[in-house]
């Protein structure tokens, strides 16, 4: 019997957690292994900037398949999208996990980054078009892209438990020297954890493929029948019944509107929107707002948390792992705490808080490093920790989910998806993910060179700092309020006056009981830069 009601967006969003999954286990278990020996005498003892070409490939790979996905994605379904781009994970970590070159690993990690490319750009707009509860649908979407730094995590934790292990067993075998160096080198260390990756992938399959694609794609494709038969199945209630029609409604209505307003997008909309829906605007938006989430250095961070700790703070092989582990617990508790406050305190207020508690943060941190010595050291790895616990719960989670606005970051995510309007959610998504994996490129690849240059060092940091505290005047003149609205409600909030007396706007209006003082209280008077 297929999944009705409540089941269908519960698999939805266990699904999505487990596509995100994948793309933090890349990040914890590369940030474990770079400094390795094992990894290193099968890479041939890699210098800096090919250690920055194997961890920025990825990213650069994963821009690629937002690309595909913002050029394609209509061809196909939602869900067909995220079964291909598992797939096409899983032949990348084969690769990766055979590698005995840094060139094949590249190669690897080149698939592995095209089918996350995949599965960022379409999971959370997946996740939020199944939930019917507009309450919950940013907690949903939050809590999934969570799941991200539970996967770097455990990717760590699983990284450490092997080389424990390995510790354990030598001494309580009490092995001969010989066997023992083998036992001590073994590329398992560090090839098992990236081949673990295929069991995320293959779970993510497992869990989406009996599941439907969304109500919002059907309507869009023209397949009404489906639509229909997929609100039904959703709401649990015949699509005749007011709760159902109302749904099914406000999406056709959402639908007219885009396509009463112009037929394609305009270049120059991109810079200054003119147009009566704010398509243009929604996803530059979206695009600036993810960008600079992975400005602010969380990817730096994350995958050379150990070679940070232990290469430039100071600290000890041992305190550095066991510190990195602890780093992305603390991201993982955080951002599942930003899933209950964001509801709360609504996006804006959330994202403008820890902007600004980032900015000292890493200003302290920064400093602190300029001065290296242990004292210092200690507090600057204090400093870190403190950053990463404000960036958990709010531009963790809000930027992947300013409310499918604008679409993670997670916070980010959330609103970058939600303010895409639904003609162009798959294009707008997209091209704001990709904005991601662009600027996760260039900060993950050019930021160790860096800092081992002499000359520069310390100061990479400083970069960093510039746009956490950009993030302040953007989201405060640029980021209008989604929070407790539906996808439908959220193109009133941008649409321009002269499409309120059309049939169209008319009938979304009377849908979902908005109105012009409401869409002035959700604005909360940010600056309409076009």
């Amino acid at each position: 019997m297929s999944a009705q009601g409540q089941k269908i967006y519960l698999n939805a969003l266990l699904a999505g957690s487990l596509g995100f999954i994948t793309f933090g286990w890349d990040a914890g278990v590369l940030g474990g292994i770079l400094l390795t020996a094992e990894f290193q005498t099968a890479m041939g003892f890699p210098d800096t900037t090919i250690i920055s070409m194997i961890a920025s490939t990825f990213l650069l790979a994963s821009w690629l398949g937002c690309i595909i996905v913002a050029t394609l994605g209509m061809l196909l379904g939602r869900r067909t999208w995220i079964i291909i781009g598992n797939v096409i994970q899983i032949l990348g970590t084969i690769i990766s996990a055979s590698s005995f070159s840094y060139g094949q690993l590249i190669a690897g990690r080149v698939f592995i980054g095209i089918g996350n490319g995949f599965l960022t750009s379409m999971i959370p707009i997946y996740v939020a078009e199944m939930a019917v509860r507009t309450n919950t649908r940013g907690r949903g979407v939050n809590a999934m892209i969570a799941a991200a730094s539970c996967g770097t995590a455990l990717a760590y934790w699983v990284y450490g438990s092997s080389k424990a292990f390995e510790y354990i067993a030598l001494r309580l075998l009490n092995v001969s020297s010989d066997f023992g160096m083998v036992f001590a080198n073994s590329q398992a260390v560090w090839r098992f954890p990236v081949a673990f990756q295929i069991f995320w992938s293959l779970c993510t399959i497992a869990v989406i493929f009996p599941n439907p694609d969304t109500p919002r794609y059907y309507y869009a494709k023209g397949r009404i029948a489906d639509g229909d038969s997929l609100l039904e199945r959703l709401y649990v209630e015949s699509i005749t019944t007011p709760e159902v029609q109302q749904a099914k409604l406000s999406i056709l209505a959402s639908l007219e509107l885009e396509r009463a307003e112009s037929a394609s997008l305009r270049i120059k909309d991109f810079f200054w929107d003119t147009s009566e829906m704010q398509a243009a605007r929604r996803i530059r938006t979206g695009m600036i707002l993810i960008g600079v989430a992975y400005l602010m250095g969380i990817d730096m961070i994350f995958y050379y948390m150990t070679t940070i700790f232990q290469v430039y703070i100071g600290l000890a092989p041992l305190t550095a792992s066991a510190l990195s582990g602890a780093a992305t617990t603390v991201l993982t508790i955080a951002n599942y705490l930003g899933v209950y406050f964001m509801e709360r305190l609504g996006r804006r207020t959330w994202l403008i808080g820890g902007a600004v508690a980032q900015t000292i943060f890493l200003a302290i941190f920064t400093g602190l490093l300029s001065s290296p010595g242990p004292q210092t050291g200690a507090a600057a790895a204090a400093m870190l920790f403190c950053w990463i616990s404000v960036f958990g719960p709010t531009w963790g989670p809000v930027t992947k989910a300013f409310r499918q606005v604008l679409t993670t970051g997670n916070q980010q995510y959330v609103y970058a998806s939600e303010i895409m309007p639904l003609r162009y959610r798959h294009l707008g998504f997209a091209l704001s993910v990709s904005c991601q994996w662009v600027m996760a490129f260039i900060t993950v690849f050019a930021g160790p060179i860096a800092i081992a240059n002499p000359s520069v060092g310390w100061k990479t940091w400083i970069w960093f700092l510039v746009f956490n505290a950009l993030a302040v005047p953007f989201v405060y003149f640029c980021c209008p309020e989604t929070r407790g609205q539906s996808l439908e409600e959220i193109d009133l909030i941008f649409m321009s006056g002269t499409l309120n007396d059309t049939d169209a706007a008319r009938t979304l209006k009377h849908e979902t009981g908005f109105d012009d003082e409401k869409t002035k209280s959700l604005e909360e008077k940010p600056l309409s830069l076009g």
